[in-house]
């Protein structure tokens, strides 16, 4: 899954003057909600969200997000508790 870099991309907002997710809001019309949800890594930030602080921060892509290995397809498939036999007539048993 991709993560926003939320500390790069506050460290830029702050070089032209905005000092706040607030501030992020106002200049680029991304709700402070959906600010918050990239941030906490609760929401995938989308190529339109994307582009929109590129755009508003002259930051490149590889800047904004990184990929958080925690949440990768593999990891979610390697976590799972393995299944167990089914329930039924033993080995041996009969």
């Amino acid at each position: 899954m991709l993560r926003l870099q939320m500390a790069e991309l506050l460290m830029k907002a702050k070089e032209l003057g905005d000092e706040s997710v607030a501030d992020v809001a106002q200049r680029t019309g991304i709700s402070r909600s959906t600010l918050h949800r990239l941030a906490a890594g609760s929401k995938e930030p989308s190529l339109a969200t994307l582009w929109t602080l590129r755009d508003a921060y002259g930051v490149g892509l590889d800047t904004l997000v990184y990929d958080d290995p925690l949440t990768t397809r593999s990891a979610a498939v390697s976590r799972r508790r393995p299944m167990h036999a089914p329930v039924g007539r033993q080995r041996g048993s009969g």
